[in-house]
């Protein structure tokens, strides 16, 4: 499963060769089908194994109330996941530039869970009177673009900055970084003015 989610990462699901995995696992691919019915299923297992520690990990770290902290835990935390499971950003950027195309009905499901709970965190939060009402999807792909494009840009993000001239281009800062800052600012922009 790891080295299949390496390649699914570095390739994309249509990238991806069963006889390449089988031949640096080890294994025939008839063992691989032996576990698996396809690649498809296979995909499918690496998906819902990231998706599901994903939407356990983000929801552990939830307070119980208090909408803004919630929010901020959120945004960390799903930074703070794809800092531990590297191949599963590049996994999922390979997945949204294709639109969904090889993503089943129960690793859509699970990646609407985490669409959900941010819902319910925007709902408390309106309900609260901290925050301005505002389309989840659109919270949702701020989170998650963002911090997609940070872990699998580094190079080109290299590449950019080494010709920007008129400011000193800063350290290159972590994910969690980046979750903490998009944090502060989502959490700036629809918070309610009084």
């Amino acid at each position: 499963m790891r080295i299949a989610a390496r390649h699914f990462a570095k390739y994309g699901y249509e990238g991806v060769s069963l006889d390449t995995i089988a031949k640096e696992t080890g294994i025939t691919k008839a063992a691989i089908y032996y576990h698996f019915r396809d690649k498809a299923h296979l995909y499918e297992a690496v998906l819902l194994e990231r998706l599901k520690g994903l939407v356990e990990y983000v929801e552990q770290l939830l307070p119980p109330s208090g909408a803004g902290e919630r929010l901020e835990r959120y945004i960390e935390g799903v930074g703070s996941f794809l800092e531990r499971n590297p191949c599963f950003a590049a996994i999922l950027a390979h997945e949204f530039a294709d639109n969904g195309e090889h993503m089943s009905e129960n690793a859509t499901k699970l990646l609407s869970r985490t669409l959900n709970t941010l819902t319910s965190i925007l709902n408390e939060g309106i309900e609260e009177g901290i925050f301005e009402i505002e389309n989840p999807m659109v919270v949702q792909m701020m989170i998650v673009s963002t911090l997609i494009m940070h872990q699998t840009t580094t190079r080109l993000r290299h590449k950019v900055s080494s010709f920007v001239s008129g400011y000193e281009v800063l350290p290159e800062p972590t994910i969690e970084d980046v979750a903490k800052v998009l944090a502060k600012k989502i959490l700036k922009a629809i918070r309610k003015r009084q």
